[in-house]
């Protein structure tokens, strides 16, 4: 037996997008019961291209494994008593609408805790609650200086969304702590996590930087130097030098064959003129080549790797992320979760739910009967 370290912990999730799917994901990943609510015309992250089958994309496939599904409409009355019964003895409720919109039904937390005072309500929105605008992650990361990333204010659209995936693991880091309080107090509460504040929060050295720079008078350093930076190889590849302790950048200027930079690390001063000698160096052999020349050797230059490349590596071999499983659908990859425990692992127990697919399961185990369930059908509620 390993040990599920979230195991008896029931996690209602109500999101629909990528913030709340991913955070409800990785509770489920260490044993929580999560039980995935939807509106009856499902999330639309299903059908994200590209699909499985009709409903079933592979974003959903990955982001709402270990999970339930149920679908509601909480505008009926007796979709809004399911969540309220589900919601009864939940542990966690992760949300992720606009400000207002779950208390027009009596599905806000001073509702909520009413019924459950020891509820962890989390609020996973753009801007927090006092903003009703809507945004993704490159419309949040445009506004909070994020995807100006090079020193040159160039923007830019990062495959990997910033502010969503970071604000998975705000809400992740939240919800724990909230129930370890709980274990104290006995008693929830409630979290806002947005996007937004994420956003800033990940800037929080290139931030003290800048206010030092304005106290200073100096220029703002910015995140590229010679010895810091991304070099087009003869091929059209690329290397990253992050030779930033200066034993490092030694045993870099001896791999480009320039003995007469080792003393000009920090000269700042002639920054172009070095970045333009090593660009000129980097371009004269392949990343091949390169790798090869370097062989076992331990200096911060590394090949940019695209992603299939990245997974057949041995780094991603070791690191056991990836798994297979067989099901109805055949068989299914998926990354694992990255935290690893002495006593207890992350598990793939099951798919990803079909729209409603546990709907009858669940509302069994909330009490209602057949005649009940058939009823609420009828009324389109569930």
């Amino acid at each position: 037996y390993v040990m599920q370290l979230l195991e008896g912990i029931k996690v209602i999730d109500f999101s629909k997008w990528l913030p709340g799917q991913y955070c409800g994901m990785l509770l489920g990943d260490y044993g929580a019961d999560v039980v995935k609510v939807e509106d009856m015309s499902g999330d639309s992250t299903r059908r994200f291209f590209p699909e499985k089958e009709d409903g079933m994309s592979y974003w959903h496939l990955m982001l709402n494994r270990n999970k339930r599904g149920i679908a509601l409409d909480i505008r009926k009355e007796e979709g809004q008593e399911v969540l309220r019964r589900l919601l009864s003895d939940a542990d966690v409720f992760l949300e992720g609408f606009r400000p207002g919109y779950l208390a027009r039904y009596g599905l806000d937390y001073e509702s909520i805790k009413k019924i459950n005072p020891r509820i962890v309500y989390c609020s996973i929105t753009g801007f927090g609650q006092n903003c009703h605008k809507p945004a993704h992650d490159l419309n949040v990361i445009g506004l909070a200086g994020l995807n100006s990333m090079d020193d040159i204010g160039s923007a830019c659209v990062s495959e990997v969304q910033v502010s969503a995936i970071g604000s998975s693991l705000n809400a992740l880091s939240g919800i724990c702590m909230a129930l370890l309080a709980r274990e104290r107090t006995g008693v929830g509460q409630y979290l806002d996590v947005n996007l937004y504040a994420t956003a800033l929060s990940l800037q929080v050295t290139g931030i003290s930087s800048a206010w030092g720079c304005e106290e200073t008078g100096d220029k703002p350093f910015g995140r590229t130097a010679h010895y810091y930076n991304i070099y087009k190889c003869k091929d059209g590849k690329y290397m990253t030098v992050g030779t930033i302790e200066p034993k490092f950048w030694q045993r870099f200027c001896d791999l480009i064959e320039c003995p007469e930079l080792e003393k000009r690390q920090f000269d700042f001063a002639h920054k172009d003129d070095i970045v333009a000698k090593i660009t000129d160096k980097m371009a004269q052999k392949t990343q091949a080549e390169w790798l090869e020349l370097i062989g076992g050797a331990e200096f911060c230059v590394t090949p940019v790797l695209n992603v299939s490349e990245a997974l057949e590596t041995e780094l991603t071999a070791q690191e056991n992320m990836l798994f297979t499983e067989e099901c109805d659908l055949g068989k299914i990859r998926y990354v694992g979760a990255p935290v690893k425990f002495s006593d207890a692992e992350c598990s793939i127990r099951r798919r990803a739910p079909r729209l409603g697919e546990h709907s009858e399961e669940v509302l069994r185990e909330l009490g209602y009967s057949a005649e009940d369930i058939a009823e609420m059908k009828g009324k389109g509620a569930v």
